[in-house]
């Protein structure tokens, strides 16, 4: 069981060196034009603190930490609640890339929100789509963990 939590702990790293390694560059861009990262209201580019790529490297890194802890001291309930975590992070990966392919391809007429960190970039080529794979590869490899559990049990 440890290893199979090991090996999802590592899909978690990845996308947690994914999401930081596309943010940090955003933070220091913004804090660079702006001075300050609490400048939110007319912004010539989106406020990394307000977009969805901050949020999701949160949960990478959150789910980051809570897979290394059962790997190394694995229960049940916990898994179960990652799995739940995970799945969360895959809808809401899921909704902020298809708010990117709405707006990217123009759905809508009027004025949308920016919460993409990359407006303007083709959907598949974001870093949400990116994020969005690796929550999914983590949440099947959970599914697959808790199978294995109930077939040792």
């Amino acid at each position: 069981m440890k290893k199979l939590f090991i090996a999802q702990t590592l899909i978690l790293l990845g996308g947690t060196i994914f999401a930081w390694s596309k943010l940090i560059p955003r933070l220091i861009e913004f804090q660079t034009i702006y001075g300050t990262l609490f400048h939110f209201k007319d912004c010539a580019i989106p406020n990394p603190l307000i977009t969805a790529c901050f949020y999701g490297s949160l949960a990478f890194l959150a789910a980051l930490i809570w897979s290394a802890r059962l790997a190394w001291n694995f229960n049940e309930a916990g898994a179960r609640y990652l799995r739940y975590f995970l799945l969360f992070c895959v809808i809401f990966a899921g909704s902020v890339f298809s708010y990117e392919v709405i707006d990217y391809y123009k759905f809508f007429a009027g004025e949308s929100i920016l919460i993409s960190c990359s407006p303007g970039v083709p959907p598949f080529q974001t870093p949400c789509f990116y994020g969005m794979l690796f929550f999914l590869a983590a949440f099947i490899f959970s599914i697959y963990i808790a199978r294995k559990s109930k077939s040792q049990d």
